[in-house]
């Protein structure tokens, strides 16, 4: 670890040095960090090198990559080159599609068994409660409608945020009012508007770490519905491939799967039927 109060430089990150990291993450969870990102990588390491009190970069990145004692600090590594952007209701057509899907299938059906979900990439939490508050919504009106959330994702300080459950007020804005009064807490900190997940949202979600690229989908079960949005454009077209398959194994027979509107299923089409844009049917 760096000495308190070494004084720092601020060298640029060598394209040596960024091949360094890129091969590093790729390798350990699939996200490409090409040379058109040299100036993303090289701000948010930066990051790391302050808070951790590096005299230069490269002195970081040994540190990180290479020392014994830098193998805590390459999960956070890790985590400050993930990108995490997400929103309540984003893509709100998967959401509309998911209210019809449930309907057919709640009339037809009076089964207590658990309804599953999978959130895979759940960043901050945003889109796991956005289906707890669509399930509690649809549990007014089918009485016998169980359901299971599991959200998963790689970076840790991500998954702190989504079981706080608090965010700022203005990213509430795409929930529908009458949502809001329903499951939102408001809340106030330093001045900020916060608002809070209601406790019937946050007991729907079960939040893990995992790697989509190496840990074992099988021990989080099979299930209904997987969203995996905005977030295979990170890996290259072997492990998307991958990844889909293994997608189409945790899906229950008939089982719908969701990605982003910038995704494909690369060569794994045959597994799925496309029902509308990026909603997959398993066959």
């Amino acid at each position: 670890m760096a000495a308190t109060g070494t004084a720092l430089r601020f060298d640029p990150l060598t394209e040596k040095d960024r091949q360094r990291i890129a091969r590093f993450v790729e390798s350990n969870i699939g996200v490409q960090c090409p040379a058109s990102k040299h100036s993303l990588v090289e701000s948010r390491l930066r990051k790391r090198q302050k808070a951790l009190g590096f005299s230069t970069l490269k002195h970081y990145i040994d540190f990180a990559l290479e020392a014994k004692e830098g193998e805590q600090e390459r999960i956070h590594l890790l985590d400050t080159l993930t990108t995490n952007k997400t929103d309540f209701y984003r893509e709100v057509e998967h959401f509309h599609f998911l209210r019809r899907s449930l309907e057919a299938r709640l009339a037809t059906s009076h089964s207590r068994a658990a309804v599953r979900f999978w959130s895979a990439g759940c960043s901050t939490g945003q889109e796991p409660y956005t289906l707890a508050m669509e399930i509690l919504e649809m549990q007014q009106r089918f009485s016998h409608f169980r359901a299971e959330i599991v959200a998963t994702d790689i970076s840790v300080s991500c998954l702190q945020t989504a079981k706080r459950a608090v965010y700022p007020h203005e990213t509430i804005e795409p929930v529908p009012l009458a949502v809001r009064k329903k499951y939102l807490l408001r809340s106030n900190k330093n001045g900020r508007d916060l608002v809070q997940m209601d406790t019937p949202v946050r007991k729907l979600v079960q939040f893990h770490t995992l790697n989509l690229l190496h840990d074992d989908f099988r021990k989080n079960g099979s299930f209904d519905y997987i969203f995996c949005r905005n977030v295979m454009i990170y890996f290259n077209n072997s492990d998307r491939e991958s990844i889909i398959k293994r997608f189409a194994a945790s899906l229950n027979p008939g089982g719908i799967l969701f990605i982003g509107h910038s995704e494909n299923l690369v060569g794994s089409k045959f597994l799925f039927s496309r029902v509308q844009p990026t909603v997959y049917k398993l066959n």
